[in-house]
């Protein structure tokens, strides 16, 4: 098993007996990577908000790349969280769609939402799309 590892880790598991204190010191050293990595996500996440001008497509996807970063991490957010991220995320001209959201039909999906958003961005913009800024 040492035979396969880098130096810096081989000098690090020398002292182990068995292969089994091996795997248990690195999986041990993988799961401090994988929370700081989540962490990371967690936080890029948490500290989104639409700048004013950026189209919903653009920042719907982008949040909907930070959902799936959080999975690929192994936590696990589930759809009415990422529902309730976009909506505290988004700018004030918004609020009436929040607001309808929350009165009315809860069973909706992510991409749902960002249709339902999307048309209100259109509503907003008397049908006219506007190259916002990213």
């Amino acid at each position: 098993m040492l035979a396969s590892m880098s130096n810096v880790l081989k000098k690090q598991h020398e002292n182990f007996r068995i292969a089994r204190e091996i795997m248990t010191n690195l999986e041990d050293l993988l799961e401090g990577q994988v929370t700081l990595a989540q962490q990371s996500v967690i936080t890029n996440l948490m500290n989104s908000q639409q700048k004013i001008n950026t189209l919903i497509k653009e920042y719907m996807l982008k949040l909907i790349g930070f959902f799936a970063k959080v999975e690929d991490n192994g936590a696990k957010l589930n759809v009415n969280i990422q529902i309730e991220i976009v909506f505290k995320s988004l700018t004030k001209e918004f609020v009436s769609v929040r607001t309808a959201y929350n009165l009315g039909n809860k069973a909706l999906t992510l991409t749902q939402v960002m249709k339902e958003l999307q048309s209100y961005e259109l509503m907003l913009n008397g049908d006219k799309l506007i190259r916002g800024e990213t």
